[in-house]
């Protein structure tokens, strides 16, 4: 998924929950024309970013990274809250290069998915 798509869906859960782009933009500690460019597709947005933001917006994480519609699930515990927090944790500590080589692989895996490998 593209970050248009991304910021597509953004738009409307932020305009779902009666949400301006100043109110979010405030929640996030950024500015509403860093919001818009996102919104927009034109800003690239990390993982923790959109975490955030599906945090602040009562969305999960895969409804904004999904291809297909989500239904709106509570969000899980245990386990797998546990896995996404170490794992957002680990993303964080990476450097620029290992983050943009990371960013190429998750494109690898949807490409893949797309493609039928994984069905």
């Amino acid at each position: 998924m593209g970050f248009k798509e991304i910021g597509k869906k953004i738009q409307m859960a932020r305009e779902e929950s009666g949400m301006t782009q100043v109110d979010l933009s405030g929640s996030l500690g950024i500015t509403q024309a860093a919001l818009s460019n996102y919104e927009l597709g034109k800003r690239r947005l990390y993982l923790h970013q959109i975490e955030q933001i599906a945090g602040l917006l009562g969305k999960t994480l895969d409804f904004f990274i999904s291809e297909e519609p989500t239904v709106q699930e509570p969000p899980s515990p245990g386990k797998t809250h546990r896995k996404r927090e170490t794992i957002l944790s680990r993303v964080s500590r990476l450097n620029s290069h290992e983050l943009s080589s990371l960013a190429d692989y998750l494109d690898y895996l949807e490409w893949r998915s797309n493609h039928g490998a994984d069905k």
